[in-house]
């Protein structure tokens, strides 16, 4: 008896010391993005021992934030999410984010400076503004606005430069000209963007023009509209414009916009840089009949090249009501770890800028093409969401943009009304 007690404490001690840390992980990728996750989940769980990551994908925007938000209140969240940095904010103002100490980051081997300093300061700035200390996420990228440009129909129109790039465009009348001239010699539609079916591509624009005039839409993290008369006006007018001369489509959605990039039927695209595995891939597949580069948003006003982006983090929800044990949260910060460094150029590969330095600088993520063509400014000239709750992913701002920026575009309103609209609207949401 005494033996078979010894033999069984012995087979519970090997059990425990061989027991997984399971982690569960809630993200909200599909497609692409949705893979290239996989990939590095599945390469993380086959390099560890103890610890298993169990993923889930969650539907993306508003409701992600909402289970998320539930989750925090019922005491059932995951170990570790995805969040866009433009969430944060209200993520903040709702409680739902567990701050990150210089000791939680060692247990990665990581600290605040391994990141681009841009994202840390938001970080640091929507925390201050929320009333706490401490990064509230861990940057995993730099997704931000881009042109897309067909240099066949670019050569035709005869707007493409000697190397074979799009030349550099330094105001709205030179960019104008070239959508110009592309109608008048090619008779396709000069720019493809989703106008009236995809608020967040109207807000992209409207902000990065918005953006490379001066503009703000924050003082001291609270709303201000001062600028939204002169500047705002300004960059729906030109939209407007656009809109009016026939060189920007209109009544399409987001699949239709890039298909109509990807077949040849649009000369060029203001999109994201996530859009870069549908070029990749569609040149693979010989699916792609023409030539294809990308640059970064074009300076248009006095060579600010300020640029509408965001970033995906890496958070850990705040559960107060069941407090992560030390041995569960060293294995998600291993997890963190690893997505940053060894999974830092698979995640490159959907089009995304590495906010892990290092990753940065590395030669396999500067050799990496497509992105090497707007990589380094693009980086460079990101400018984040507004720092206030109202703003970002799962905000209430980007409806307010389809309801009253998108008429704009369609004619249905004027660019003041739109504008005066708008101003009404966020000034009730920050309330």
């Amino acid at each position: 008896m005494r033996t078979f007690r010894l033999l069984a404490l012995g087979l519970t001690l090997a059990g425990s010391a061989h027991a997984q840390t399971r982690i569960v992980f809630w993200d909200f990728f599909a497609g692409g993005d949705g893979a290239r996750m996989k990939q590095i989940v599945d390469a993380f769980n086959a390099s560890q021992t103890d610890i298993k990551v169990d993923r889930t994908t969650q539907t993306w925007g508003n409701p992600f934030y909402t289970k998320v938000h539930t989750a925090v209140v019922a005491g059932q969240t995951p170990d570790v999410m995805t969040y866009h940095l433009s969430a944060a904010p209200a993520g903040l103002q709702r409680k739902d984010l567990r701050p990150f100490t210089a000791a939680d980051l060692a247990l990665a081997g990581l600290k605040s400076a391994d990141f681009q300093a841009n994202l840390v300061s938001t970080l640091n700035t929507a925390a201050k503004n929320a009333g706490g200390t401490g990064l509230y996420g861990v940057p995993l990228d730099t997704h931000t606005f881009v042109m897309y440009y067909n240099k066949d129909l670019l050569q035709k129109a005869g707007v493409l430069g000697a190397d074979g790039k799009l030349p550099a465009l330094k105001s709205t009348a030179d960019l104008t000209r070239v959508l110009q001239a592309i109608k008048t010699k090619t008779g396709v539609t000069p720019l493809a963007l989703s106008s009236n079916q995809d608020s967040a591509s109207v807000w992209r624009l409207w902000y990065s023009l918005f953006l490379q005039q001066g503009g703000t839409l924050v003082q001291g993290g609270k709303l201000s509209t001062a600028d939204l008369n002169t500047k705002g006006l300004a960059a729906l007018r030109v939209m407007a414009d656009w809109s009016k001369q026939g060189l920007l489509t209109k009544n399409v959605t987001y699949p239709a916009g890039v298909a109509l990039f990807t077949a040849g039927r649009a000369a060029t695209m203001l999109n994201g840089n996530w859009e870069v595995p549908t070029m990749v891939d569609a040149k693979a597949r010989n699916q792609l009949k023409f030539d294809y580069g990308i640059v970064s948003f074009p300076a248009l006003y006095g060579g600010n090249a300020s640029t509408w982006a965001d970033s995906h983090m890496l958070a850990i929800p705040a559960n107060a009501k069941t407090p992560m044990s030390a041995e569960k949260l060293r294995a998600v910060m291993t997890f963190i770890g690893y997505v940053n460094k060894q999974g830092g150029t698979t995640w490159a590969g959907g089009g995304h800028i590495p906010a892990y330095l290092p990753t940065q600088a590395s030669a396999a993520y500067k050799g990496l093409q497509p992105n090497n063509q707007y990589s380094a400014t693009s980086a460079r000239d990101a400018r984040l969401e507004p720092s206030a709750p109202i703003f970002g992913v799962g905000g209430p701002v980007y409806d307010a943009i389809g309801v009253n920026l998108s008429p704009v575009l369609l004619g249905q309103a004027t660019p003041e009304q739109g504008i005066a609209k708008l101003t009404t609207a966020l000034r009730g949401f920050a309330k």
